[in-house]
């Protein structure tokens, strides 16, 4: 694996290039954490952008680690989300009747400890249609994962930077977010080990 470090202002940005080695793959994130990191948001911030991961029929499930911060590693989520915006990518597959998939929103990107995500088996998947999309969203983001990580990279900095103030308004505060990302390594993990 190939690591190229950019500093940046107060932070270190790690930029994987993809290889066989590196495990980017599908992860459902651990909803207790999930949960952690959108009231510590709330407490810090007044506010949560951190995504839902429970919905009725199915969890939504994160793609990564798209970057790495200082150690730490993000995720972004797959959402059935279908509009361009200039924090998302959207997951196409040409030829099919529906080309447009869904999107990885990075403007909803988390920091997420390795005890609290869990890599997504799709061949364990039982639903042969949704399994059949979970494939073809997976060969999209392995085939575009330079590109993914270039973007995860170009709106962390954009929204640390404060660079547009509508898009730092609608993402994560991912300062805070690593704060907390912190203290639940810290007060939870550490604890229960």
């Amino acid at each position: 694996m190939r690591i190229v470090n950019c500093q940046g202002d107060k932070f270190l940005i790690s930029l994987f290039c993809c290889t066989a080695e590196d495990k980017m793959d599908f992860y459902r994130i651990k909803e207790e954490y999930n949960q952690f990191l959108q009231q510590y948001e709330v407490e810090k911030r007044g506010v949560t952008k951190v995504p839902n991961i429970r919905y009725a029929d199915r969890n939504k499930f994160a793609f990564g680690a798209v970057m790495q911060i200082n150690g730490i590693n993000y995720y972004v989520s797959v959402s059935s989300f279908a509009r361009k915006q200039e924090a998302n990518i959207l997951i196409r597959v040409p030829g099919d009747e529906k080309e447009v998939k869904g999107s990885l929103r990075f403007n909803y990107m988390v920091p997420v400890p390795d005890e609290c995500i869990e890599k997504l088996v799709i061949k364990d998947i039982e639903d042969e249609k949704y399994r059949l999309l979970l494939n073809k969203e997976y060969r999209f983001c392995m085939d575009n994962a330079e590109r993914i990580q270039k973007k995860a990279n170009k709106i962390y900095e954009m929204v640390t930077t404060n660079r547009k103030q509508i898009l730092t308004d609608n993402s994560c505060a991912f300062k805070i977010l690593e704060e907390g990302y912190h203290e639940y390594v810290k007060n939870v993990l550490k604890r229960n080990s």
